[in-house]
């Protein structure tokens, strides 16, 4: 799945009844320090990582079943950076995300509003401020509705005409099918919505967003500079306000195994000829918190090795190809992507006579390198907030990390079986784009 604002919500706990306490993590092989936890009366959760960095991230998620891609989420989004909220004038929302927020940014997903923040730690007060406001506080003055409408029409207009995402389009429906939320395409319904006269969309988005103002659905993380004192104190000012609500959280079904092979060839007009940009993914169906999924995280890194060796330090036939193991709630994704000047038929049987010697040997030396790398990585992301940010998120939202799968457990025969288990061969169930340059 590509990394974008459509990118859908990766998992969701069963049941919103839960503490805010530190969770009992079921894959405790990371470093990430226990982290500080706030539950408000009305159900609004908070997790405070503390550190001495200089400086904070901070994310709040919103997530409920009634956030889908029908346009009123994604304009929910950007009105909130920019119109009027808790008491404060739309000049007054815009001059406080300038003074306070360094960097600031929202995204929906579906199932999932998140606000973004990255702030000197002197500002902690001015954005817990900020943040209640514009997430539960929301007025959605005429003005800032009809210039923000402007502005995501003009964002899906991006995403419909562009050939690439189309074409990444087509990739996902045939790798999670079509009715998934991940490959949903909703483009001309958020198109369509967008244009709503804009008296009636400011009336649509005002119950929208009444029916979702819930704190129980609500998660507040913050990593860095800050004092769970402080950050109690300040919650419980701005968010504690809001009344008690609470509502279902969507849930995500489970992606079918990739059973067959689909090959799908498709223009680029950001590649010029004779470059292609292959890209290969299929589900193997082991998602996070399966044991398997530690075992394809290794068996990806000792992939992009092998394909490295062979494509660019043997053959000259890639700059740098790419490989991955996405794991989630309903989901294991493993992807290979390439950049060539190849023929991409040719190319892709390449692809697969390196992965099918994976299937008769695995060098042990080459896995103890697996586990220095992996344990360097885990080093430097020690002090790294938005590694720790992304953790400490995955861990409470979805019940696991991909960060602390154990793979310096893995054993050879472990991955020769995985290998032959989950790694399909030339033109067997996996799905093929080719992007080819004009």
């Amino acid at each position: 799945m590509e990394i974008t604002r459509r990118t859908a919500l990766r998992g969701a706990v069963a049941s919103l009844g839960m503490s805010a306490v530190a969770p009992r993590y079921c894959l405790a092989h990371g470093t990430l320090p226990s982290p500080g936890a706030i539950r408000l009366s009305n159900g609004f959760r908070v997790h405070c990582l503390s550190n001495d960095t200089g400086y904070v991230l901070a994310t709040l998620v919103l997530r409920s079943e009634s956030i889908v891609h029908d346009g009123l989420a994604h304009l929910c989004e950007h009105t909130s950076c920019s119109g009027a909220a808790g008491g404060m004038s739309s000049a007054d929302v815009v001059r406080m995300f300038k003074d306070y927020v360094q960097v600031s940014n929202a995204s929906t997903e579906q199932g999932a509003l998140k606000w973004h923040a990255s702030f000197l730690p002197k500002y902690l007060p001015q954005v817990i401020e900020l943040l209640a406001a514009v997430s539960l506080g929301q007025t959605f003055d005429t003005e800032t509705v009809t210039a923000q409408s402007r502005v995501v029409l003009q964002e899906l207009y991006l995403e419909k005409y562009d050939p690439v995402t189309v074409a990444q389009g087509k990739f996902d429906r045939e790798l999670f099918g079509k009715s998934h939320p991940y490959a949903r395409d909703t483009v001309d319904a958020e198109i369509a919505k967008s244009k709503t006269p804009i008296p009636k969309l400011v009336e649509e988005l005002r119950t929208f967003a009444a029916a979702l103002r819930l704190p129980a659905n609500m998660d507040l993380f913050l990593v860095g500079s800050v004092e769970l004192g402080d950050v109690e104190r300040l919650v419980q000012t701005h968010f504690g306000k809001y009344a008690f609500a609470q509502g279902p959280l969507l849930q995500l079904p489970q992606v079918a195994v990739t059973k067959s092979y689909k090959g799908l060839t498709e223009k680029s007009f950001e590649l010029a000829g004779p470059m292609t940009d292959v890209k290969i993914a299929w589900n193997t169906g082991a998602c996070v918190a399966s044991n398997e999924a530690r075992v394809l995280l290794a068996l990806s890194e000792y992939l992009y090795t092998a394909l490295f060796d062979d494509l660019r330090e043997k053959d000259g036939d890639s700059y740098t190809p790419e490989v991955s193991f996405d794991p989630d709630s309903c989901s294991g994704i493993f992807r290979i992507g390439i950049a060539s000047s190849k023929d991409p038929k040719k190319l892709e049987k390449r692809v697969f006579e390196v992965v099918d010697r994976l299937k008769s040997d695995i060098d042990d030396r080459e896995l103890a390198r697996i586990r220095d790398r992996v344990e360097l990585k885990r080093r430097t992301e020690s002090r790294d907030n938005q590694a720790l940010l992304a953790r400490l998120m995955d861990r409470t939202l979805y019940g696991a990390s991909v960060d602390d799968l154990a793979v310096e457990t893995v054993t050879r025969d472990e991955m020769l079986d995985a290998a032959r288990r989950y790694l399909p061969s030339h033109r067997n169930a996996y799905v093929r784009l080719a992007l080819k340059g004009q």
